[in-house]
């Protein structure tokens, strides 16, 4: 992940974790096995918040504003973790016509 991107509802940005990983590695490690192996998924990892960035300086109605949604990194690297553990078994468990969002070939993941 990269350091500089704008931090969730957490107020955490990657670069905190990459920088303090000695000291939260651990505690963000169980973490993730805690959602990955046993399910437990805590609420407030779940929050994003949706912004409103303007395309241009003054914008004066809706189709002038791109929405961005912040995440927690922490539920961003739940995603990751899920994400890498999964691409290698759906392909052999999703059909070709149903595999829109597979990693086949020229296909780009969703995530």
């Amino acid at each position: 992940m990269k350091g500089n991107k704008a931090p969730g509802p957490d107020g955490m940005p990657a670069l905190f974790y990459q920088h303090y990983w000695d000291t939260v590695g651990s505690d963000v490690g169980n973490m993730v096995l805690n959602c990955v192996n046993e399910g437990i998924f805590l609420k407030n990892l779940n929050f994003t918040l949706i912004m409103l960035i303007p395309k241009m300086a003054s914008p004066v109605n809706m189709s002038q504003f791109h929405p961005i949604a912040l995440c927690n990194t922490s539920a961003k690297l739940i995603s990751k973790v899920l994400t890498e553990r999964l691409k290698h078994i759906l392909p052999s468990i999703i059909l070709e016509s149903q595999s829109a969002f597979v990693l086949r070939g020229a296909s780009r993941t969703i995530f």
